[in-house]
């Protein structure tokens, strides 16, 4: 589905984010590319619990409260690759 709405889109998935409360919604971030946002509203909270009893290499780059917690942290690392592109 991800892979449809990059070329449908031409969305750059490395340079895209993935927020969602299961682990299903992180799987789909790794395998994109993409960044994935855990939400700990929903699932958010057991998905949290799982995956740290879980040896997985899924992991969310951020873990947000809320959906407005995880957008302003999106906001935010925009900002910091364009400021350094090379990290």
């Amino acid at each position: 589905m991800l892979e449809q709405a990059a070329h449908d889109f031409s969305l750059d998935l490395a340079r895209s984010y993935v927020i969602g409360d299961s682990v299903r919604d992180l799987e789909a971030a790794h395998n994109a590319g993409a960044k994935a946002v855990l939400v700990l509203t929903g699932y958010g909270k057991d998905t949290l619990e799982a995956l740290k009893s879980k040896a997985s290499d899924i992991r969310a780059h951020f873990v947000a409260p809320d959906l407005l917690t995880a957008a302003r942290w999106i906001t935010q690392d925009i900002k910091v690759q364009h400021e350094n592109p090379h990290h």
